[in-house]
Formats: structure tokens, C-alpha cells, sequence
């Protein structure tokens, strides 16, 4: 299979971590399986590894069960799940680099580290930011751990050397809103941007901010740095960043320890645990139940006639980071599907204008798109197979040979 055919695309792995867990279940689950499998693994991973980090910090059970709702259960990371953004559901490598610092394990501790950087270039920062924090004893497992995961850093930094350019007004879109939400349960927000917090969480760790100044100053430290707005963003590494509200989980990793703290103080502090899961569940923005899709290949795409190439129109469209893309939708189209049927496809996936050839040789494909720009050049089809979705096109030198559910079939004449 190939994407941007005839030359094809940069490429790397938005989680090589979900790969390599999914490399020997897809021949048994099939994509959408593993995926599946995958997502409900990591949304239990994340608070039982939380639990366990919390324990080995010092935290009785009550308060390990609290630090886990804290920041295993937060919306956040279900948001992920929800919007299906597949390095955000890899929360769980934090905690388990904090597990083997405070067990004083060191071998896997640099391990660790280095997954959590894998998982996500942001919560990559958080840790980073963190073990300095945390002192000389995580210093050494953490530089070890970076070293460790630069070949992938220097592979993405070279798949994908131009990408662009970030507005402080976008950024700043992208970061901590301080503006409350309406709840997920009463609305339909299919997307993960949240830094919500609650109310029990908060409450509890100022019980405790008296005896842990310094902690909570990280604290404050993650919460400024999420906003997303400052000088402090035009700084080589601050400044490439795009979606600051992500670093809203070192947030959340302090909160957890000084709420679990907290709880631990009360003789049915466990109980708070629930309570922090429904709060979320109930008042976050963040839809409570995980969405869903039809995984099977659509009958159209099932028996296609001979010819290497596919083109599906309309396709990707690329937006600028923080608008709203009405394509993103499609990719359900010529990356899914391509699953099945294996013909390669002109379209290079759009993703807020990292990864988008300068002059692919589509504008005039997309001015077919009704949210697509206007162009003056010749239409020119690049594939052999032509599928439209919903539209009424003329398409010179194609002949039409099915069509079913909106969809039409062309290939090249012979």
C-alpha cells in the first residue's frame, strides 16, 4: 500500500508503541480488533500503573486508589479514546517510569523513559520537565532514557522537516481554556482538547499544599505551560509546539500524588475514588462512552477492477492548525479502506500541515471538493480507479461501471 502515489510520503508512526502491541494481534483481530483491543488495555493500563507508582511513592491504598481516579480516569487521556488519537492513549507510560524511579529500578526505569517519550512528544516534555524535578537519582535513568528514543526523535524530525507555521493566536486556542464547558453527557463533543480538572481533586490538594510548597509550585509551573500563552513560547522547543492544553498531564500527575495524600488522611478517603471517576464522567466536556463506526470494507471497494491506483473525491484538505477540518472524516475512505482492497492513493493525509507535499498535482481534484479551494488548472486524474462520494462530477476519459450508497465507481478508458 502506498499514499501519495506515484512518489509516496514521509512517514512515521503516530504511536510505534501501538504498533509493535499490534504487529502479531492484527493476524488474529483484523485493524479494527486490534484496535479495539488496544484502546480498552491502555484505558486500564493507565490507573492501574497510577495506583502502583502511588504506592511506590509512599501513598497508603486509599490514597493510591484516589492518585489513580486522579489522573488514570481524568478526561483527558478519555478523550484520546474518544477522538481516537492514537499517542494520547499511551498515558500509562508515565506512570510506569514513576513506578521503577521510586522502586529504585533504575534498568527499567530508563526503558521506561524512553517509552514515555515514544508515546507522545508531549507527554515526552512533561517527563523530561519532571525528572528534574524529582532530582538527581531520576536524573541519570532519564538522560539514558533520551538516549534510547533519539533515533526515533531524529526519525520523525527527518520525516517530516518542514511543517506549518504556528500562530500565538492558535496556540493559544490550543491551550488550557479557562472558559467552563458544557458536559459531554448533555452535548456532542467528539474531540479530546480538555484540561478539566473538577472540583474534588482540587479541593483535596489544598489540604496539603501547606506541607508540599514546592510539589504544588510544579504544579502551577505545568498549569502555566499548558495555557499556552507567554514569551516563554518563542524559546527554541517551546515555540514548535502546538498543542499546549497536552502538557495539562504533568498537571495532573502532581495533582494526583497531593489529592491522594489528602484522601489518605480521611478514614473513608477510598471512597473519593468513585466520586472522582463520575465527576468526569458526568460534568467533563468529554463524551462518557467511546464511539463507535462500522468496521467492515464497504461493498464498492470490494471488487474493483484491475489498476494500481485509487482515487477517492473528494479527499484530505489541509487546514490550518486549530480550524476546523470538514475532511478529516474521509480518511475513513482512502486510508481505511485501503486496508482492504491495497491499491495505493495520490492523497498525502493532512494533520494541521505537517506531512503536505507543497504541489501534489491535486488542486484541481480538490476545487471538485464544495470545501475545497478554487484552481485553474486542467483536471488531470492521476490514478487508473476513480471513487466519488456524493458528488456529481464529470470526469474526462473515465467511464462510470457501479455505483451504490452515493458512491461511483470510475476507471480509466481503455
Amino acid at each position: 500500500m502506498q499514499l501519495g502515489a506515484p512518489e509516496g510520503m514521509p512517514f512515521y508512526y503516530s504511536s510505534p508503541i501501538h504498533g509493535w502491541l499490534a504487529w502479531p494481534l492484527i493476524p488474529l483481530l483484523g485493524v479494527a480488533g486490534s484496535w479495539n483491543v488496544l484502546v480498552v488495555l491502555a484505558r486500564f493500563a493507565g490507573p492501574v500503573l497510577a495506583f502502583f507508582a502511588a504506592r511506590a511513592w509512599g501513598l497508603q491504598t486509599s490514597g493510591a486508589l484516589v492518585a489513580a481516579a486522579v489522573y488514570g480516569c481524568s478526561p483527558f487521556f478519555h478523550g484520546f479514546a474518544v477522538e481516537g488519537i492514537v499517542e494520547g492513549l499511551d498515558g500509562w507510560t508515565l506512570p510506569l517510569f514513576l513506578l521503577a524511579h521510586f522502586k529504585g529500578r533504575r534498568w527499567l526505569a530508563a526503558p521506561a523513559f524512553a517509552l514515555v517519550i515514544l508515546s507522545s512528544w508531549y507527554l515526552g516534555a512533561v517527563a523530561c520537565l519532571l525528572a528534574l524535578c524529582l532530582g538527581r537519582k531520576a536524573w541519570p535513568s532519564a538522560l539514558l532514557g533520551l538516549i534510547l528514543a533519539m533515533p526515533f526523535v531524529w526519525a520523525f524530525a527527518t520525516a517530516f522537516p518542514e511543517s506549518a507555521g504556528i500562530s500565538a493566536e492558535v496556540r493559544a486556542a490550543m491551550g488550557t481554556s479557562l472558559i467552563p464547558e458544557v458536559p459531554g453527557l448533555f452535548a456532542d463533543n467528539p474531540f479530546a482538547k480538555t484540561s478539566w480538572l473538577g472540583l474534588v481533586a482540587p479541593a483535596l490538594a489544598l489540604f496539603v499544599v501547606k506541607d508540599k510548597r514546592l510539589t504544588a509550585c510544579v504544579l502551577v509551573l505545568f498549569w502555566v505551560l499548558s495555557l499556552g500563552v507567554g514569551p516563554h513560547f518563542e524559546l527554541p522547543g517551546l515555540s514548535s509546539l502546538r498543542f499546549p492544553y497536552r502538557l495539562h498531564a504533568g498537571v495532573l500527575v502532581v495533582l494526583a500524588g497531593l489529592a491522594g495524600l489528602a484522601a489518605q488522611r480521611w478514614k473513608h478517603g477510598a471512597w473519593l475514588a468513585p466520586v472522582i471517576v463520575l465527576e468526569g464522567l458526568l460534568l467533563s466536556p468529554v463524551e462518557p462512552l467511546l464511539p463507535g463506526a462500522p468496521a467492515e470494507m464497504h461493498p464498492i471497494y470490494a471488487e474493483l477492477p484491475s489498476g494500481e491506483v485509487l482515487l477517492d473525491i473528494p479527499g484530505p484538505l489541509a487546514m490550518p492548525p486549530g480550524q476546523m477540518n470538514p475532511s478529516r472524516p474521509r480518511a475513513r475512505w482512502f486510508l481505511y479502506q485501503q486496508v482492504f482492497h491495497g491499491r495505493a492513493s495520490p492523497w498525502v493525509p493532512d494533520f494541521n500541515g505537517v506531512g503536505v507535499a507543497a504541489d501534489d498535482g491535486l488542486d484541481a481534484v480538490r476545487a471538485l471538493d464544495p470545501h475545497g479551494p478554487p484552481s485553474d488548472e486542467v483536471l488531470d486524474i492521476p490514478a487508473d480507479l476513480v471513487i466519488v462520494h456524493g458528488l456529481e462530477v464529470e470526469l474526462p476519459g473515465f467511464e462510470a461501471i457501479a455505483a451504490q450508497d452515493g458512491k461511483t465507481l470510475y476507471q480509466r478508458m481503455r
